[in-house]
């Protein structure tokens, strides 16, 4: 199962459409990134054996706004009402065009980001993407600034893009997202820190770098939307509605991802390793002491075996070879086993009750077995009882009537 990643294009989407994408095999590493118009891109997808689809919104297409949240609006039937009377006058458009999207998760208080993009544009999008047999699993900003509350106080950063409408600074910071043409006059409205982090596209990298007098780092709108689509922000909301199976692997992938990399969970994961190298040596140590047991046990027995019967050599079966020479001794002093035909014949006459005598006895290497007789089914049920309580097995098949003593080969 493969993830493709959407860059969605600033205009309508059509066929003739150029996007950029990229396929992750694990939500989480970079493994193909590519444009292709978006007539073709479904079949390349399709052949890369694609799943979930995450949709990129571009940064251009997305406003962002601080909105302070009357108390209890959050779980509102009419929180979309209270958000279009909270914006309404920081808007242009008309806020019945637009769509609107909460920072998620919600803090306990204080102020929250909400972002707003082109309604129409977005679920055009969404339509053509779904038609054509995808299950969107998120919409996710290209850029979006710190989460307020918990992720207040995150350290700005600034990108150097190459976007349609020209080369342009992003500034990233607690205040927001804010874009300027990539010039010096911005630098210097902008005014970042020396400490600020800089991402630029190849492309503008040496534009962006010679205006900042200093290095910076290289990142392709390929890793910028991988990022993206690792994000807390997922815009499906008010009215759009993503695939639930693919929310759900995306909130799988992302938890399993932090908790396998992120530095917080890093005692957590020393644990776990920890407990299991324990349980790995409990087990070692309990196979190796029942196996000294059994090999002590089986000693023990050896040497009973060898003392009772010292002529054995060499003990390779020890209960067989035993009962061998039991049956040995038994046999030069004269004494009947339990398996011998006559003490199985005189145990049998002396049980059963036959309504007709065998018409024939055969005898074979501990098996007696008898012809001829009819027994109903309850007097050979009684008497299959009976001859258990003296250590013998019955079987009958068809007028024959089969013993052998219990626990004999």
């Amino acid at each position: 199962m493969a993830n493709l990643i959407i860059t969605l294009p600033a205009q309508a989407l059509k066929s003739a459409t150029q996007l950029d994408y990229v396929i992750s095999r694990d939500g989480s590493a970079l493994d193909t990134q590519s444009s292709a118009p978006w007539s073709l891109l479904p079949a390349s997808a399709r052949a890369a054996q694609v799943t979930q689809v995450v949709l990129v919104l571009p940064v251009e297409m997305v406003s962002w706004h601080q909105v302070q949240l009357p108390p209890g609006a959050a779980r509102s039937a009419r929180l979309r009402a209270v958000l279009e009377g909270l914006v309404e006058d920081q808007l242009l458009d008309d806020v019945a065009d637009l769509h609107l999207a909460l920072q998620q998760p919600l803090p306990a208080q204080g102020p929250v980001w909400l972002a707003a993009c082109d309604k129409v544009w977005l679920l055009d999008c969404v339509r053509q993407v779904e038609q054509a047999g995808f299950d969107i699993s998120a919409l996710v900003p290209e850029l979006a600034p710190p989460a307020l509350g918990a992720g207040a106080g995150a350290p700005a950063q600034l990108y150097a893009l190459d976007s349609p409408q020209g080369p342009q600074w992003i500034y990233h910071s607690a205040a927001g997202l804010t874009r300027w043409p990539l010039q010096a006059a911005a630098l210097a409205a902008i005014k970042p820190a020396e400490d600020v982090p800089v991402w630029a596209e190849p492309a503008v990298a040496a534009q962006a770098e010679a205006l900042l007098n200093r290095p910076l780092f290289l990142q392709t709108s390929a890793q910028r939307a991988l990022l993206a689509s690792q994000g807390d922000w997922d815009l499906a909301q008010f009215g759009i509605v993503t695939s639930r199976g693919g929310r759900s692997f995306r909130h799988f992938a992302q938890g399993l991802q932090q908790f396998s990399s992120t530095p917080r969970w890093r005692p957590v994961r020393w644990g776990l390793w920890a407990l299991l190298l324990v349980h790995v040596m409990g087990l070692n140590l309990y196979a190796y002491q029942s196996q000294a047991m059994v090999n002590q046990e089986r000693r023990a027995m050896q040497a009973a075996f060898t003392s009772t019967f010292p002529k054995v050599q060499a003990v390779v079966d020890a209960p067989l070879q035993m009962q061998r020479e039991v049956n040995q001794l038994r046999q030069r002093s004269g004494q009947l086993a339990q398996d011998d035909a006559e003490v199985m014949l005189s145990t049998l006459m002396q049980t059963a009750n036959f309504p007709a005598v065998p018409t024939a006895v055969h005898y074979q290497s501990g098996e007696l077995k008898m012809e001829g007789l009819q027994l109903s089914s309850t007097a050979m049920a009684d008497l299959t009882r009976a001859m258990q309580a003296r250590g013998y097995q019955l079987q009958a098949q068809g007028d024959a009537l089969s013993m052998r003593a219990r626990g004999a080969p």
